[in-house]
């Protein structure tokens, strides 16, 4: 069977005969002078024709960083100090005085020190009253660290397969000071097969393929030198980059369609909350830690909240300074009502929880009431992987007579069953709000352990009897911060991803 090829791809055949050997595809295109895409698409016609093949490598690549390229130019901190010392012929010096004489930012001057002294070339000490330093070392050898950070002189982008172990070492020195970045990407190597290197270039004929025919081939009936180019139709075509739900939104609307198919209604309440709704109509003691500035955020204006009815407030109060109807004997102190008052950003949905409860209280509604939250929320935390100062919160409640923990953990089964978790467990747990109590575990098969997923139980008298919820009837609920769902739902590691929106991730979600 006669092979035809198109010239480009017969000229890159050459050469690859010639080099008889393995070969970089961003080396050939470069050497070639030719676009890669050009190039790979013309390696990909030599493996139609079993002619040639490719294969990938992940290379992880490593380049200094800003701060490092400033140091090859000056060199390291430790040796810029050390440079200052020897040239002033200074022995010993105060070290808030060699800080002034070094220029350095503060920061970067320590560094220098620590490692001046892990180098043994000065020792520190407060024997004469004063924080000095002494210059102990006769010679300065150049470090191994020093010797490894030229190499990016002669090179700017090392290929970490290629270092020594005493590199490697090195490099981590290098890694730990914040110094180095990291780039990994796909290399394709490609190369002969065997047909490819025995045949000759002879045999082959060159093909002068076109993919359209244009008005002026018609006319002049050129188009019948030409081999039209074949379309294979079970290639996938160009990926889409439309507009889409982000995979949040769609997670929270998948949460929604359980819900409601277990029967539930969704309710939503005001984010600016009073301090009554979102702590003290919970039982939560007013001197609680949770109610501290570095915990919740509170809001200059406005500054106070209205309050619900009298009644109720009255009841709350009872609550909290003496059990009042509960049966409990409350914390034991004088309650404020200004302190009630207070405006906050809410720290959980049950505060939308009590709201309704206050409302079925007031229309004299008849029980089942099965009712959700998924809303946002605010807790004044730093920001890491896994905390968020703004996050979403899943709550779910069901008023309803003579119900138990058997009742609730039937309902969370049937709901995290319905996410895609096939196994859960419960176990006994302790929550501010709910007595008895019980955490909620799944089984999240990627990771093959058991992952606690939030807090559940059944309401104690404390928040229900001033709201005239009393025994039979109870109210079960539990809740979740949705982004632990999410993050397991995703398979990502940093929390932040869920809402910096990395745009790689989120091409690869579904539409």
């Amino acid at each position: 069977m006669t092979i035809r090829l198109k010239k480009q791809v017969i000229d890159i055949l050459k050469v690859l005969k010639k080099k008889n050997t393995e070969v970089l595809a961003t080396d050939l295109a470069e050497e070639l002078k030719i676009d890669y895409i050009v190039l790979m698409s013309a390696v990909n016609d030599l493996i139609e024709n079993d002619l040639g093949r490719f294969r990938e490598e992940q290379v992880n690549q490593i380049s200094l960083n800003d701060e490092g390229i400033e140091y090859i130019k000056k060199c390291l901190p430790e040796r810029q100090l050390l440079n200052i010392l020897l040239e002033n012929n200074i022995k010993e010096i105060n070290i808030e005085d060699f800080l002034k004489e070094s220029k350095l930012d503060k920061n970067i001057f320590y560094v220098g020190i620590s490692n001046l002294k892990k180098n043994r070339w000065v020792s520190q000490s407060k024997a004469s009253g004063e924080n000095k330093i002494y210059l102990t070392a006769e010679k300065f050898p150049e470090t191994k660290l020093e010797k490894f950070l030229l190499k990016f002189k002669e090179n700017p982008v090392i290929d970490h397969s290629k270092l020594s172990k005493h590199e490697v070492v090195q490099l981590d020195l290098l890694n730990k000071r914040k110094l180095v970045d990291r780039n990994r990407r796909t290399e394709r190597i490609i190369s002969l097969t065997d047909k490819g290197k025995k045949i000759e270039i002879s045999k082959i004929k060159e093909l002068a393929q076109i993919s359209k025919i244009t008005p002026e081939m018609l006319i002049s009936g050129t188009w019948k030198n030409y081999e039209l180019k074949p379309f294979d139709v079970s290639k996938p075509g160009p990926l889409l980059k439309a507009g889409k739900l982000h995979p949040m939104i769609r997670l929270i609307n998948e949460i929604r369609e359980i819900f409601m198919s277990m029967g539930f209604t969704e309710i939503r309440g005001p984010i600016i909350e009073s301090a009554f709704y979102n702590f003290d109509a919970l039982f939560q003691p007013q001197d609680h830690p949770a109610r501290e500035m570095q915990d919740t955020f509170y809001l200059n204006n406005p500054k106070s909240a209205k309050l619900p009815d009298t009644d109720r407030v009255r009841a709350v109060k009872e609550t909290h300074e003496n059990g009042g109807e509960s049966g409990s004997r409350g914390w034991g102190f004088e309650w404020n009502m200004d302190e009630a008052k207070r405006i906050v950003l809410r720290t959980h949905t049950t505060a939308t929880t009590i709201r309704r409860l206050a409302q079925f209280y007031k229309n004299n509604e008849k029980t089942p009431l099965k009712v959700f939250c998924i809303d946002r929320v605010f807790r004044n935390e730093k920001l890491d992987r896994s905390h968020l100062a703004e996050f979403t919160q899943v709550e779910g409640i069901v008023i309803d007579d003579n119900v138990t923990l058997s009742d609730l953990i039937g309902l969370l089964s049937e709901f995290y069953r319905k996410l895609g978790f096939k196994k859960i467990i419960t176990r006994p747990g302790f929550f501010p709000y709910t007595e008895p109590s019980m955490e909620v575990s799944v089984y999240y098969d990627k990771l093959g352990e058991w992952l606690e997923m939030g807090g559940s139980g059944i309401f104690r008298p404390e928040v229900t009897y001033p709201w005239g919820i009393k025994n039979p009837t109870r109210v079960l609920a539990w809740g979740q911060g949705l982004e632990r769902i999410a993050m397991l739902y995703f398979n990502r590691n940093d929390i932040r991803d869920l809402y910096i929106n990395p745009i790689k991730w989120l091409r690869s979600q579904s539409y």
